[in-house]
């Protein structure tokens, strides 16, 4: 059970792990036709916000899968 516990709480992290080198993906295939091979703009605070929302949260749901674990056994 506990090992079931440890997949969920690296799921979130895992899927922002996707979706961060998807947003990557998408930046550097467009950089080179669009921008003639210029580096990709920073990101804005509002996009900061949000993934820092997302860490967060990945965080908690681990360290709530830990606690839930430990109690287990």
């Amino acid at each position: 059970m506990t090992r079931r516990l440890r997949a969920l709480a690296l799921l979130p992290a895992a899927a922002l792990a996707a979706a961060v080198l998807a947003g990557c993906a998408h930046h550097d295939a467009s950089a080179g036709s669009d921008q003639g091979g210029a580096s990709p703009s920073a990101p804005s605070a509002s996009q900061l916000a949000h993934m820092q929302k997302l860490v967060d949260g990945a965080d908690s749901a681990a360290s709530a899968a830990e606690k839930d674990a430990s109690a287990d056994k």
